[in-house]
């Protein structure tokens, strides 16, 4: 009799429609289609990718809580045409470089309707540089980046020292703490060589981007 009754609340559960479990979602769908939509709900909760702020946020407030410019240098993403793909952010190192743990603001863009951030961090004197896109791992799976990191004053063409890195952009939905190896890593040494040139410790970050 008890397995009888466990069945056929097996049975209900798989054939009546299920809410979505996130605030704002007004979805309302089959049990066999819950768990994907789910994992790309827009209302999903998701991580402030920047290190120093503990924002757990609904998808669809990210760019709310980006605008109030707490974590991001400009409230509205910078839009990146379809003809160049490509696009560059400014950073400066303010203080002494010998400073082991630092981190930055991000620089938000806009390609093809994506919002993307980079953002520098440097832990254990190491510099890292990371591109997040805020969409799912299978819709930045259809992208390719390119970051090269360079001269501020320069391109990435004429500078006399850059690091570049080939790959794909990083999920938001990440773990936070793994962002920073899913990047460009450099040490201090090749940071140094890059500021050479630099009267304020600026440098400057290009990317560009490839549909697969």
């Amino acid at each position: 009799m008890g397995d009888g009754k466990s069945l056929l609340a097996v049975l209900v559960i798989e054939n009546i429609d299920h809410e979505c479990k996130y605030d704002y979602c007004e979805e309302v769908l089959g049990f066999d289609k819950l768990e994907d939509h789910e994992k790309q709900c827009k209302h999903r909760i998701v991580s402030c990718p920047k290190v120093s702020c503990r924002e757990m946020i609904p998808l669809s407030k990210l760019m709310e809580h980006l605008g109030k410019k707490t974590c991001t240098y400009k409230a509205v993403p910078k839009v990146i045409d379809n003809t160049s793909k490509s696009g560059r952010a400014e950073f400066r190192i303010l203080g002494d470089l010998a400073v082991r743990k630092m981190n930055w603001n991000m620089s938000t863009f806009s390609y093809e309707d994506n919002i993307f951030a980079i953002f520098p961090t440097k832990s254990d004197n190491h510099y890292y540089f990371t591109m997040v896109m805020f969409d799912s791992d299978e819709v930045c799976s259809k992208y390719n980046i390119e970051m090269e990191v360079h001269d501020w004053l320069s391109t990435s063409k004429d500078s006399e020292v850059s690091f570049k890195f080939c790959g794909r952009p990083c999920s938001i939905d990440e773990d936070k703490k793994e962002l920073k190896y899913l990047g460009l890593t450099l040490n201090n040494r090749s940071m140094e060589k890059i500021l050479k040139k630099s009267k304020d410790n600026s440098f400057s970050l290009s990317f560009s981007f490839f549909q697969k």
